[in-house]
């Protein structure tokens, strides 16, 4: 047990709600786990007596996995992703929900895609049963309203029905929330500003690092008005880096200083320039041979190589047009891509290539398991057999020279699968071109692209999402670790409104925010490495500055 471990055990007892922020590889998810385990010992039986439950609310399927793993299955946890959480909460109050969404369309902003005309919107609700939360998409009028749509509904929720904190709260006396920097800030304010404000009010306790906040639409840092409603805890063991990466990570952030508390290596950190290098070669080799001639040794084992801008890894695995396709759209449409967040990316990836997958693997009952979740039924032999022949229709066509289009056009013709609102849209045809320069417009530019782009494109992106190679990307690896490190910087293929590595490494930018993003995006790839780390910068390099981060025996100029 840490000295941060006491600290959320005496919040339990005083009933004082937290935030922990634990720097990489600290054990954050063992301190929740353990604080779980802590009130499922003196406080289970009371909780259980009163129809209470403890809610563990996570930003992704697999954390929350994870932790049912990690605490048996029991179930006095609900542990759920942020999204499900709050529509559990929502859900039941079907007459509020019309009015709530009714308020929703109308604060969008004018240019929002997804805002309706109010008084068409407030006739069409009339004719509508309930409110539902759906996977295919949002479609206001139809009363259906999809992930982007729920934060906003609950939030506007929760301000206009004090009651329905009073009944979240009373039903989960204790909530804790995983990866708070990545929340959104609709999510703090419902925690903070309406949650907070019941009676008895619930002990709500943030497990994370506002340095390890990657994702465009995480709340990050806390204000200091928020951090005072809590107690704030740092942890600051580091069990997996190497002690030459923890002294990097020490150096790239001031607010936590971390020590080996492991069986930490002693490992080895090096910084080696490749400024200059031709665009033909393979910069991963270019690296590596710099290390040997430079360093004189190699490395053993396990290498990942990561690369904190998304189109050379796009060009190295082949899907570089698809990026493109997502890369002009504009806004944080690149950013969700490559997180594998865009919705669109989402259902190509757990729908579509992972039935091929499954189908070309022979895992029948997988396979059916995943249509059976759009709908799909088996029930009769005849039925079998042409989802059987579709099936394998299908897998043949991915393998081939066919578009993204073909193959959604083949699920959608043989009904394999029910598809995305907007993939059902631009398959049909029926859409009326939209007015130039409108967001809509921009929207049909941008499926039309989608959809004619190899089909083999998008099965190296899901490659490069499941780690099926050995690069990736910075949200590809978050919460993982390896043995060896290669991070390689590259600011021509940056988004240079959001980042620049080389402004990084100089100290200077004229954007403190885009220092910050880009400061997090490095923390967080170096703190994978377990024994050695090579950062190698395809950009001018300042040597005084890369000796004073990574010693003057590991720069490689």
């Amino acid at each position: 047990m840490t000295e941060a471990d006491k600290k959320i055990f005496e919040c339990l007892e005083g009933r004082q709600s937290f935030l922990i922020d634990a720097g990489a590889g600290s054990g954050k998810t063992s301190s929740l786990v353990r604080a779980l385990d802590y009130i499922r010992g003196p406080e289970r039986k009371k909780l259980v007596k009163d129809g209470q439950r403890v809610a563990c609310i996570t930003f992704t399927n697999v954390a929350k996995n994870e932790i049912i793993e990690r605490t048996d299955h029991d179930p006095l946890f609900e542990v759920s992703t942020i999204h499900d959480f709050l529509w559990g909460a929502i859900k039941p109050f079907r007459k509020e929900l019309k009015p709530a969404l009714l308020t929703f369309n109308a604060e969008l902003p004018d240019k929002s895609r997804r805002k309706q005309d109010q008084a068409e919107l407030e006739e069409a609700l009339k004719g509508v049963p309930s409110v539902t939360y759906s996977d295919r998409g949002a479609n206001f009028l139809e009363g259906r309203i999809y992930h982007d749509d729920l934060l906003g509904v609950a939030k506007v929720m929760f301000r206009s029905h004090p009651m329905l904190s009073r009944v979240v709260a009373a039903r989960y006396p204790f909530i804790f929330v995983d990866e708070y920097q990545d929340t959104h800030i609709d999510v703090i304010e419902i925690l903070l500003d309406y949650l907070m404000a019941a009676n008895p009010r619930p002990l709500i306790g943030f497990f994370g690092d506002k340095v390890q906040s990657i994702y465009p639409d995480g709340v990050g840092e806390l204000s200091d008005a928020r951090q005072a409603q809590l107690v704030i805890i740092k942890k600051e063991e580091n069990y997996r880096c190497s002690k030459a990466v923890i002294g990097i990570l020490n150096k790239v952030r001031t607010d936590i200083q971390q020590v080996p508390a492991g069986d930490n290596a002693d490992g080895v950190a090096v910084y080696v320039n490749l400024a200059g290098i031709d665009s033909a070669t393979d910069i991963t080799d270019a690296a590596l041979a710099k290390i040997r001639e430079t360093f004189g040794w190699e490395i053993e084992g396990e290498l990942k190589v990561l690369f904190l801008t998304h189109r050379l890894i796009a060009r190295k695995a082949d899907y570089e047009g698809l990026w493109s396709a997502y890369n002009d759209r504009g806004g944080f449409a690149k950013e969700r891509f490559q997180a594998g967040e865009d919705p669109i990316a989402q259902f190509l990836a757990s729908d579509i290539d992972t039935v091929i997958e499954r189908w070309r693997a022979g895992k029948v009952g997988a396979t059916v398991a995943l249509l059976a979740k759009s709908g799909k039924s088996l029930a009769s032999a005849d039925e079998k057999a042409r989802t059987t022949a579709a099936l394998d229709k299908l897998a043949a066509m991915a393998e081939g020279d066919v578009t993204i289009g073909q193959v959604l056009q083949h699920v959608r013709e043989t009904r394999l699968l029910i598809l995305l609102d907007d993939l059902e849209i631009a398959l049909s045809g029926e859409a009326k071109p939209a007015e130039p320069e409108t967001p809509e417009a921009k929207h049909q530019t941008f499926m039309a692209t989608l959809l004619a782009r190899p089909y083999r494109e998008f099965s190296n992106y899901h490659a490069v999402l499941k780690n099926h190679l050995p690069y990736s990307t910075k949200h590809g690896v978050k919460g993982d670790e390896f043995q060896n490190v290669l991070v390689i910087l590259d600011d021509a293929g940056a988004n240079w409104n959001q980042y620049s590595f080389g402004n990084l490494l100089a100290g200077v930018d004229t954007s403190d925010a885009r220092l910050k993003r880009t400061r997090n995006l490095f923390y967080v790839c170096c703190s994978r490495a377990k024994d050695k780390l090579i950062v190698a910068h395809v950009g001018d390099g300042d040597r005084t500055r890369m000796e004073a981060l990574f010693g003057s025996e590991a720069v490689a100029i």
